[in-house]
């Protein structure tokens, strides 16, 4: 198994662990509920759609964890990019079928001009119920991913004139890689929750439900321990 070599590297792969279960149970999980007409109750071809768009959220997390194992770090955070903003766009189409000819068609969709939309029909904000958002967390992958705030993290892999890309190479990462790391474990594993969240459960899998309940756990010690 890939070891972290920055600190806390235990709790960390610990994590990592409980994380990959998770996302083998929620594929599985959200996969059934689209593919039953029972559950989901959408017309076909938005069925079709939402089906196409879940397996990007969960083919790239697939690729987020596997890249980890690999010690591809910089290409994992790009993967964890792209599933995020699938998730974004899953919430968007689920939720308003209204922009599904847009998107469909290819005319004038927008994925963040259909976000700022939703936004100003909901309620205003009340202080104290500020949720994890997927809009923010895509934008600070992507400027990391731009290299806008990669630069730093490049630098701080330069030993004896290499450069490393795999965690596991060098003795200890950069503070502000080892950051980047920290931040896109748990910003995965907040997404993947707000995304299962669209699905309905309330006990149509047990051990699902029981695996959250671990994993939030491990979130809360997760949250003592580094902040």
């Amino acid at each position: 198994m890939f070891e972290f070599t920055i600190r806390e590297n235990d709790f960390l792969n610990g994590f990592l662990d409980l994380l990959s279960e998770y996302v083998n149970k929620s594929y599985k999980f959200t996969m059934s509920y689209l593919t039953s007409p029972l559950l989901s109750d959408v017309r076909e071809s938005e069925r079709l759609v939402l089906l196409v768009v879940n397996k990007s959220v969960f083919q790239n997390m697939y690729s987020f964890i596997k890249l980890n194992d690999s010690n591809m770090q910089f290409a994992s955070f790009s993967c964890l990019e792209t599933a995020v903003n699938s998730m974004r766009l899953y919430n968007v189409l689920a939720i308003n079928p209204d922009y599904m000819h847009e998107y469909i068609t290819g005319g004038n969709f927008s994925l963040e001009v259909c976000e700022n939309e939703i936004s100003e029909k909901q309620k205003e904000y009340k202080k104290g119920e500020e949720e994890f958002s997927l809009r923010e967390f895509a934008t600070g992958l992507g400027k990391f991913n731009s290299f806008e705030l990669k630069n730093a993290a490049v630098a701080s892999q330069l030993v004896d004139g290499n450069i490393f890309l795999g965690l596991s190479c060098g003795n200890e990462l950069g503070e502000d890689l080892q950051d980047e790391v920290r931040k896109s474990m748990i910003g995965a594993y907040l997404s993947l929750s707000k995304h299962n969240k669209m699905f309905f459960n309330g006990g149509i899998d047990d051990t699902l439900e029981e695996l959250e309940d671990k994993l939030y756990a491990k979130f809360l010690e997760y949250i003592r321990k580094f902040s």
